[in-house]
């Protein structure tokens, strides 16, 4: 596989909405650092197009997905503006190919913490806490079943919708925050903070030690992503998901034909 054409055809199939057939090879990809190559080659498709880098959407930071893709330290995607969904918006199913819902906790940055920092200095580093829906999709027909595919495809990003509120991080409660998915009215996904890594604190620490080891720049006002509180679900329409972080913030988004 070439790094350079292997990210044209996943720019083809983001524009296009249409998935990659037969990528087996892709998509069973376990070598994280090719797919950081070919993902990197992706970014500068997408930079080409237009799009605008808005922060870090971090992939794999639950014991279960690791062992499940193979991987032995979470993925690094990256963020768009135009991937950013407003509270209560539609998302039509024709921009989305194989899409997967999930609750997360969402990191504003406002100064990059040094390495080796401690916990009040990495909460120090932070302006805001909020929750958030992760529409994880991928340009992959069915998906990757390996580390290095899903890198490749910028770590899965599809889209994203914030909650409106926001706290303090000093606040926070980065291990027992909980969340709650419903679809329709009927709970379809649940969980704590403490699945990412036993605190959500520890993936941002990950992240800044990653960042600097690679020299990464993290620049105040980008946003993080933390990873799936509980599982993903694959979903259908037309329904309305509604989700609630009790203490940090709730979300609705509608999911069918329209804008």
């Amino acid at each position: 596989m070439q790094d350079k054409e292997i990210a044209a055809r996943l720019a083809t199939a983001w524009r296009t909405r249409q998935a990659l057939p037969a990528e087996a090879e892709l998509a069973a990809l376990r070598d994280a650092n090719i797919g950081g190559a070919i993902q990197s080659e992706l970014h500068a498709l997408f930079l080409d197009a237009g799009r605008k880098p808005i922060g870090w959407k971090l992939g794999l930071t639950s014991q279960v997905a690791l062992d499940m893709f193979g991987a032995e330290a979470p993925m690094v995607g990256i963020i768009y503006a135009d991937s950013m969904l407003e509270d209560g918006a539609n998302l039509s199913p024709n921009r989305t190919l194989s899409p997967r819902i999930e609750g997360e906790i969402l990191l504003e940055i406002g100064s990059m913490p040094p390495s080796g920092a401690s916990d009040a200095e990495l909460i120090a580093s932070l302006t805001s806490v909020s929750a958030a829906f992760e529409i994880a999709d991928s340009r992959i027909l069915g998906w990757p079943s390996a580390i290095g595919g899903a890198t490749a495809d910028n770590a899965c990003c599809g889209w994203l919708m914030r909650a409106p509120q926001s706290i303090n991080p000093a606040d926070a409660d980065f291990e027992g925050t909980g969340m709650v998915i419903t679809c329709n009215g009927e709970g379809v996904s649940e969980g704590r903070a403490s699945a990412c890594l036993g605190s959500v604190l520890e993936v941002y620490r990950w992240f800044v030690e990653d960042s600097h080891s690679c020299g990464r720049v993290l620049s105040p006002g980008e946003i993080v992503l933390t990873g799936a509180m509980g599982p993903a679900m694959p979903m259908n329409e037309p329904a309305t998901y509604q989700l609630d972080c009790p203490g940090l913030g709730a979300a609705t988004l509608l999911y069918r034909d329209g804008a």
